[in-house]
């Protein structure tokens, strides 16, 4: 079986539904073993650092990517917009802000992802504009 790639708008959706599914071995199939992610709080590398980082610093909510917006697609990269939504199940802090169990929070998101020849994301840049 070939392994996901992102090449068109619905690539990018079934990657943000396996995000959204919390289906990490699907998602994992969209990055290379070496990705870099820029993430709103810190660098990552490594795709297994990566799970990691949206498997337990991210454990006191719940994230919901909403449908990918303005995408464009160049030589192995794609840029996108997206609206995310975290649901707090516990206390806990993002972006260096405490919130409370049952606070919600609503932001923007623009991605950028680099990809590799085979179309799976080699680096991906994350900047975030919180409305609320």
């Amino acid at each position: 079986m070939k392994r996901p790639a992102l090449a068109t708008a619905g690539d990018i959706e079934l990657f943000f539904n396996a995000f959204n599914d919390r289906d990490w071995a699907t998602l994992s199939l969209y990055m290379s073993d070496d990705c870099v992610w820029d993430a709103s709080e810190k660098r990552l590398a490594g795709k297994e650092n990566i799970i990691d980082y949206w498997t337990n610093y991210h454990a006191s909510f719940k994230e919901t990517l909403g449908k990918p917006e303005k995408i464009v697609f160049g030589d192995n990269m794609v840029y996108l917009q997206i609206k995310i939504r975290l649901d707090f199940l516990e206390n806990g802090t993002f972006y260096g802000r405490s919130y409370g169990k049952g606070d919600v929070l609503e932001f923007g998101c623009a991605d950028f992802y680099e990809l590799d020849e085979e179309g799976r994301i080699r680096s991906g840049c994350v900047y975030i504009k919180i409305f609320n």
